[in-house]
């Protein structure tokens, strides 16, 4: 058995050597590719020349996670199978991909593995696999944000892993891909995880959170510092993505059935985002504008996928 290993970066600093050291570090052997989106930090200079055992892809600009992720796929050989999708904040202890790869290989069923990522600081949660949130359906990593001690410590399944550090069969990427995409090659970043995670659960595989499967990740890079929610620190390109994403995420995935049983509460609650968003930088509708075809693209592809109730998985 050979894993594979993408990393996608973007000006990832003193994080990146980190991440490849853990990935170098695993119990089984591992084919690491390092993608970067153009980096101007210095961090690109290690996919030009990558270490012993790292293939390096520096691309000519920045393709956002979704298209760094659909690169490195690429360039994985054919026998590599499951492979992990990670950011550079993210530190996956040396057992991670050998626990991930047992659990695909004792459940023919399971297309993907939501390890349990934890804070830079060992005592917070940061997820244990991805669900959606009962009625306004925006994403929820389970256990963000709480004491880890004692949570979370049973395997179960849940609608996908969250894009720091996820693990996939390659039967099940092959099944959930779109036009030719795993990864949309307009999501850029945000919700790809999700819209992953549920597209293989809609082609029929089951995703399993493992709480043996640890990995370190620090969060919000790409956000102002402060409270509240990261999509109100985000520049308006960024939030802009989290919509248009969203929304595409929505069209291609969500059955119809669950979509009418909370149109009552879920417009309501999209047009009050939008709103308060467009109140506090009016810069967000132009942005947002730009971004809408790929939710067209989305509507289009919706007829061509199968699609299955959320059930308990919210």
């Amino acid at each position: 058995m050979r894993a594979g290993a993408v990393i996608v970066n973007f000006n990832g600093g003193a994080d990146l050597p980190a991440c490849l050291d853990a990935l170098r570090a695993q119990t089984v052997p591992v084919e690491v590719v390092l993608v970067d989106c153009a980096s101007s930090d210095g961090t690109r200079r290690l996919a030009e020349s990558p270490p012993p055992g790292v293939r390096g892809l520096p691309l000519p600009r920045n393709a956002g996670y979704a298209g760094g992720c659909a690169a490195g796929l690429d360039l994985l050989g054919p026998g590599v199978d499951p492979v992990g999708f990670f950011n550079p904040d993210c530190f996956p202890a040396s057992e991670f991909l050998a626990v991930c790869a047992a659990l695909l290989a004792a459940e023919g069923d399971v297309g993907g593995v939501a390890g349990r990522l934890v804070r830079a600081d060992g005592t917070t949660l940061d997820s244990c696999g991805q669900l959606l949130t009962p009625f306004l359906l925006r994403v929820r990593d389970r256990g963000y944000g709480e004491p880890a001690a004692g949570a979370y410590q049973s395997r179960g399944d849940v609608l996908a892993a969250c894009g720091a550090g996820m693990v996939y069969r390659r039967a099940a990427l092959a099944a959930a891909a779109v036009d030719g995409e795993v990864f949309p090659s307009d999501y850029f970043a945000f919700w790809e995880d999700l819209d992953l995670g549920w597209r293989v659960r809609n082609a029929g595989w089951r995703i399993v959170y493992e709480p043996r499967a640890v990995a370190v990740h620090r969060r919000a890079a790409t956000a102002e510092p402060g409270a509240g929610r990261l999509i109100f620190r985000r520049p308006p390109e960024l939030a802009a993505a989290v919509v248009a994403n969203r929304w595409a995420t929505l069209l291609r995935n969500l059955h119809a059935v669950d979509f009418l049983v909370r149109l009552p509460v879920l417009l309501p609650g999209e047009i009050l985002m939008l709103s308060w968003l467009a109140v506090r930088d009016p810069r967000l509708l132009p942005a947002l504008r730009r971004a809408l075809p790929r939710v067209r693209r989305a509507a289009r592809q919706r007829g061509r996928l199968p699609r299955r109730r959320l059930g308990r998985l919210l």
